[in-house]
């Protein structure tokens, strides 16, 4: 089992390493050879000079906030109505349901915003980057021991999000893929989850660590939870967008710089070389021969650069002639070599992550119609690993819905669409997602996402109240409309 184990540990390992720019492990350029007695210091030297441009990340990071930038589209259903969102006659409990769970994902944000951290603290975005970068991504509802005992605490006080750091949870499954409990690591001890699948209650053991539990009898805990059949700990699963070309693209996109570097070390300043004349000095009185001279070099040297006015007198000879001085010079190395390699490696890393569209931002040789397939491949590839993350975000929330009510809500069910995000809307996609509206081929949140609108359901909401003042002004405007036969007059003197 640890033989299988062993490298999906390091391939998750290399991976994240990638994809937080510790890149320096993974230099492919010139290095000392095996034994070298100086390779320390060599190796020193390299890294002190080692440049790197994390593509990686930022198309990682692209990805992640094209399927997730925007809140993901969602409404509730009980178990005998039709999923649709757009139902007019809707039971006033779903209602109420959705607006408990849009306050508390109201109230997470602002927690969120308020945290103190140099990561980006949002739960699904660190979930969703994990999947991406290593194939396993996961999401905790926990109680916060703070306010467990608080009778006044809010929503997301009672219950909250996160994202357990990686190799904290272990997923334990059975022969048919079918999971058998889940493990929780953190600093102060271990919680275990089990779900009894004739029951649909979840058995949660809780085993404290530290030297303030000396007790064997306080160190571990027990107590059930009923969610319908659902874990507090969910796991994203998709296959990681990180290959092995991928990160060869990125090794000689890394050495192309760090070469670069070197050659302005090297040769990138102006080579001045003089021949056949005198160094800068004087000739002296030479005490050691009566009536000879030596010659005495300057300790400044040679003064060039601008402003100066430089005299070069050639080598006396000893016929009494003088040499006639030289001077050549060398221009700083071309760096168009490096600067094309790493172009080319960039585009090819850029339609590795299926990102050609970046590519295609600037270019006006190529045409609308290939904008279009590059932005489809994009969208594609993202379509891949969105019900992974619907699912996920769906389970969430019904979680949270048994968490207030086990009862009352036993029967109600969540659907999550994504709002993917990939690039600018073009008019011609504005037009023809109207059209789809208009011919009713499209729902009307559906057709504000597609917009770019980031919260439909608001959106129509305000729709829906304009609407509202311009049919109640229409019917002021017409005579008797609201019951009332005599005509209004003009004149404001007239009563």
């Amino acid at each position: 089992m640890l033989q299988n184990q062993n490298p999906r540990t390091e391939k998750i390992t290399e991976n994240w390493a990638y994809y937080c720019g510790d890149t320096f492990q993974f230099w492919t350029g010139p290095k000392p050879a095996d034994g070298d007695p100086h390779s320390e210091t060599i190796t020193k030297q390299i890294e002190e000079g080692y440049i790197s441009n994390n593509l990686i990340k930022e198309c990682v990071d692209r990805n992640v906030a094209a399927m997730i930038g925007l809140m993901p589209h969602w409404f509730l259903y009980s178990g005998s109505e039709v999923s649709d969102p757009n139902k007019e006659e809707r039971s006033p409990q779903i209602i109420e349901a959705e607006k408990i769970l849009q306050t508390w994902i109201t109230q997470m944000l602002k927690h969120i915003a308020m945290q103190d951290a140099d990561e980006d603290a949002n739960p699904l975005t660190m979930a969703v980057t994990q999947m991406l970068v290593t194939g396993r991504g996961y999401l905790r509802l926990y109680r916060p021991k703070r306010y467990k005992n608080l009778r006044s605490a809010k929503l997301y006080q009672k219950i909250r999000l996160h994202c357990p750091p990686l190799g904290s949870v272990r997923v334990d499954r059975d022969d048919d893929g079918e999971i058998e409990q889940i493990a929780y690591t953190y600093k102060g001890g271990t919680e275990i989850q089990s779900l009894d699948p004739e029951t649909g209650k979840l058995t949660f053991t809780v085993t404290h660590s530290g030297e303030h539990n000396n007790s064997q009898q306080n160190q571990s805990e027990s107590w059930e939870a009923d969610f319908g059949g659902r874990w507090t700990i969910y796991e994203l699963r998709s296959p990681p967008i990180i290959n092995k070309d991928i990160k060869r693209l990125q090794n000689a996109i890394n050495k192309a710089l760090t070469m670069l570097g070197r050659n302005l070390d090297l040769a990138g300043f102006l080579e001045r070389v003089i021949t056949n004349a005198q160094t800068p000095g004087e000739w002296v009185e030479d005490f050691n021969r009566p009536g000879k001279q030596r010659f005495v070099p300057d300790k400044n040297g040679l003064q060039m650069g601008a402003g100066k006015t430089t005299f070069l007198s050639g080598i006396k000879l000893q016929g009494g002639d003088y040499t006639t001085p030289g001077v050549t010079y060398r221009d700083p190395i071309d760096i168009t070599t490096f600067v094309s390699s790493v172009g080319l490696f960039a585009a090819r890393l850029y339609l590795a992550f299926n990102q050609g569209h970046i590519l295609a931002s600037g270019d006006g040789a190529i045409s609308g119609i290939s904008r279009v397939q590059l932005r489809q491949d994009a969208n594609l590839s993202l379509d891949r690993p969105a019900p992974v993350i619907e699912n996920a975000f769906a389970n969430i929330l019904e979680v949270v819905l048994r968490f207030v009510e086990p009862v009352k809500y036993k029967d109600t069910f969540a659907t999550v669409k994504l709002r993917k995000v990939i690039n600018y809307i073009t008019p011609e996609e504005t037009a023809e997602t109207r059209t789809n509206y208009q011919v009713r081929l499209i729902s009307r949140t559906t057709a504000m996402s597609n917009l770019g609108i980031e919260d439909p359901d608001a959106e129509a909401a305000l729709i829906d109240e304009e609407l509202a003042k311009d049919a109640m002004s229409a019917a002021f405007a017409i005579p008797g409309a609201l019951g009332d036969p005599t005509p209004k007059s003009d004149n404001p003197l007239e009563k």
